[in-house]
Protein backbone atom coordinates (compact mmCIF):
# COMPACT_ATOMS: atom_id res chain seq x y z
CA UNK A 1 0.00 0.00 0.00
CA UNK A 2 0.84 3.66 -1.23
CA UNK A 3 1.03 6.06 2.00
CA UNK A 4 0.07 9.84 1.75
CA UNK A 5 3.09 9.91 3.37
CA UNK A 6 5.28 8.00 0.70
CA UNK A 7 3.75 10.13 -2.24
CA UNK A 8 4.29 13.14 0.21
CA UNK A 9 8.29 12.08 0.36
CA UNK A 10 8.38 11.04 -3.51
CA UNK A 11 7.16 14.30 -4.86
CA UNK A 12 9.11 16.39 -2.55
CA UNK A 13 7.53 19.53 -3.01
CA UNK A 14 7.71 22.29 -0.64
CA UNK A 15 4.99 23.65 1.57
CA UNK A 16 2.31 21.19 0.51
CA UNK A 17 0.43 18.52 2.47
CA UNK A 18 -0.80 15.36 0.67
CA UNK A 19 -4.35 13.46 1.27
CA UNK A 20 -6.58 11.15 -0.39
CA UNK A 21 -8.70 12.21 -3.17
CA UNK A 22 -12.10 12.65 -2.95
CA UNK A 23 -14.83 13.95 -5.22
CA UNK A 24 -15.18 17.44 -2.88
CA UNK A 25 -11.53 18.53 -3.61
CA UNK A 26 -13.16 19.33 -7.36
CA UNK A 27 -14.73 22.06 -6.45
CA UNK A 28 -11.48 24.11 -4.94
CA UNK A 29 -9.62 23.52 -8.46
CA UNK A 30 -9.72 25.46 -11.77
CA UNK A 31 -9.31 22.54 -14.50
CA UNK A 32 -9.06 22.64 -17.95
CA UNK A 33 -12.12 22.72 -20.15
CA UNK A 34 -11.63 19.38 -21.43
CA UNK A 35 -11.06 17.82 -18.69
CA UNK A 36 -14.22 19.81 -16.71
CA UNK A 37 -16.29 19.14 -19.67
CA UNK A 38 -15.43 15.32 -19.45
CA UNK A 39 -15.81 14.66 -16.04
CA UNK A 40 -19.14 16.01 -16.08
CA UNK A 41 -20.06 13.63 -18.96
CA UNK A 42 -19.50 11.01 -16.60
CA UNK A 43 -22.36 10.67 -13.99
CA UNK A 44 -20.63 8.16 -11.71
CA UNK A 45 -16.99 10.50 -11.93
CA UNK A 46 -17.16 11.73 -8.27
CA UNK A 47 -18.16 7.92 -6.73
CA UNK A 48 -15.37 6.72 -8.62
CA UNK A 49 -13.11 9.30 -7.29
CA UNK A 50 -14.31 8.91 -3.89
CA UNK A 51 -13.69 4.84 -4.18
CA UNK A 52 -9.99 5.45 -5.41
CA UNK A 53 -9.76 7.25 -2.28
CA UNK A 54 -11.05 5.57 -0.11
CA UNK A 55 -8.88 1.94 -1.89
CA UNK A 56 -6.11 4.00 -1.55
CA UNK A 57 -4.87 4.25 -4.81
CA UNK A 58 -5.64 8.27 -5.07
CA UNK A 59 -4.07 11.58 -3.49
CA UNK A 60 -4.21 15.24 -4.19
CA UNK A 61 -1.58 17.89 -3.28
CA UNK A 62 -2.42 20.80 -1.12
CA UNK A 63 -1.34 24.10 -1.21
CA UNK A 64 -1.48 28.00 -1.72
CA UNK A 65 -5.10 27.33 -0.16
CA UNK A 66 -5.87 25.24 -3.23
CA UNK A 67 -5.91 21.88 -4.40
CA UNK A 68 -3.06 21.62 -6.89
CA UNK A 69 -3.27 18.12 -8.41
CA UNK A 70 -5.74 15.19 -8.11
CA UNK A 71 -3.59 12.02 -9.22
CA UNK A 72 -3.91 8.24 -8.80
CA UNK A 73 -3.01 4.88 -10.15
CA UNK A 74 -5.47 1.71 -10.63
CA UNK A 75 -3.69 -2.04 -11.11
CA UNK A 76 -5.57 -2.91 -14.11
CA UNK A 77 -4.07 -6.49 -13.73
CA UNK A 78 -0.52 -7.70 -11.99
CA UNK A 79 2.17 -5.66 -13.36
CA UNK A 80 -0.14 -3.18 -15.19
CA UNK A 81 -1.50 -0.23 -14.19
CA UNK A 82 -3.26 3.07 -15.64
CA UNK A 83 -2.55 6.56 -13.96
CA UNK A 84 -4.90 9.62 -14.27
CA UNK A 85 -3.77 13.41 -13.29
CA UNK A 86 -6.17 16.24 -12.95
CA UNK A 87 -4.42 19.53 -12.29
CA UNK A 88 -5.46 23.02 -11.09
CA UNK A 89 -4.86 25.94 -14.15
CA UNK A 90 -4.09 28.61 -11.64
CA UNK A 91 -2.06 25.89 -8.95
CA UNK A 92 0.09 24.63 -12.23
CA UNK A 93 0.75 28.12 -13.30
CA UNK A 94 2.14 28.92 -9.91
CA UNK A 95 4.21 26.36 -8.91
CA UNK A 96 5.14 24.35 -12.31
CA UNK A 97 8.82 23.46 -12.07
CA UNK A 98 8.59 22.33 -8.81
CA UNK A 99 5.26 20.19 -9.30
CA UNK A 100 6.19 18.81 -12.43
CA UNK A 101 9.72 17.65 -10.97
CA UNK A 102 7.74 16.20 -8.19
CA UNK A 103 5.74 14.02 -10.95
CA UNK A 104 8.93 12.86 -12.48
CA UNK A 105 9.67 11.56 -9.03
CA UNK A 106 6.62 10.39 -8.14
CA UNK A 107 6.24 8.23 -11.27
CA UNK A 108 10.08 6.92 -10.78
CA UNK A 109 8.83 5.33 -7.36
CA UNK A 110 5.10 4.32 -7.60
CA UNK A 111 6.39 1.93 -10.38
CA UNK A 112 8.50 -0.52 -8.23
CA UNK A 113 6.14 0.23 -5.32
CA UNK A 114 3.12 -1.64 -7.00
CA UNK A 115 5.76 -3.81 -8.26
CA UNK A 116 4.71 -2.58 -11.88
CA UNK A 117 6.52 -3.52 -15.70
CA UNK A 118 4.07 -1.52 -17.09
CA UNK A 119 1.91 2.47 -16.42
CA UNK A 120 -0.19 4.08 -19.08
CA UNK A 121 -1.43 7.19 -19.19
CA UNK A 122 -4.54 8.58 -21.29
CA UNK A 123 -3.55 12.21 -23.13
CA UNK A 124 -5.88 14.32 -24.93
CA UNK A 125 -5.05 14.91 -28.18
CA UNK A 126 -5.85 18.57 -28.31
CA UNK A 127 -3.97 19.03 -25.27
CA UNK A 128 -0.14 19.94 -26.40
CA UNK A 129 1.08 20.92 -23.54
CA UNK A 130 -0.06 17.42 -21.27
CA UNK A 131 1.81 15.85 -24.24
CA UNK A 132 4.74 17.55 -23.56
CA UNK A 133 4.91 16.55 -20.06
CA UNK A 134 3.94 13.02 -20.32
CA UNK A 135 6.88 12.80 -22.46
CA UNK A 136 9.10 15.08 -19.84
CA UNK A 137 7.54 12.21 -17.75
CA UNK A 138 9.43 9.33 -20.00
CA UNK A 139 6.32 8.23 -20.68
CA UNK A 140 6.38 7.04 -24.51
CA UNK A 141 4.09 7.07 -27.25
CA UNK A 142 2.47 4.28 -28.44
CA UNK A 143 -1.29 4.73 -29.69
CA UNK A 144 -3.96 7.02 -31.08
CA UNK A 145 -7.42 5.96 -29.74
CA UNK A 146 -10.27 7.17 -31.89
CA UNK A 147 -13.14 8.86 -30.26
CA UNK A 148 -11.71 7.53 -27.07
CA UNK A 149 -12.72 10.13 -24.11
CA UNK A 150 -16.21 10.80 -22.90
CA UNK A 151 -16.85 13.80 -25.27
CA UNK A 152 -16.08 11.65 -28.45
CA UNK A 153 -12.39 13.31 -28.83
CA UNK A 154 -9.39 11.25 -29.43
CA UNK A 155 -6.67 10.14 -26.96
CA UNK A 156 -3.41 9.42 -26.94
CA UNK A 157 -1.42 6.08 -25.03
CA UNK A 158 1.50 6.93 -23.22
CA UNK A 159 3.19 4.43 -21.61
CA UNK A 160 6.18 4.07 -19.11
CA UNK A 161 8.06 0.53 -18.50
CA UNK A 162 10.37 -0.69 -15.23
CA UNK A 163 12.62 -3.23 -15.38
Amino acid sequence: MVTCGDVHRWINVPNVRVVHCNASQFQLMKLYPDAERNKNLLPTYDEQIDAIGNAGCGWTVIGDGRCLAMFGVMQLYTGVAEAWLMVDTIGIKRRKMQLTKGAKRFFENVGPAFDLRRLHIMVSVAHKEAVAWARLLDFQFEATLKQYAPDGSDSLVYARFYD
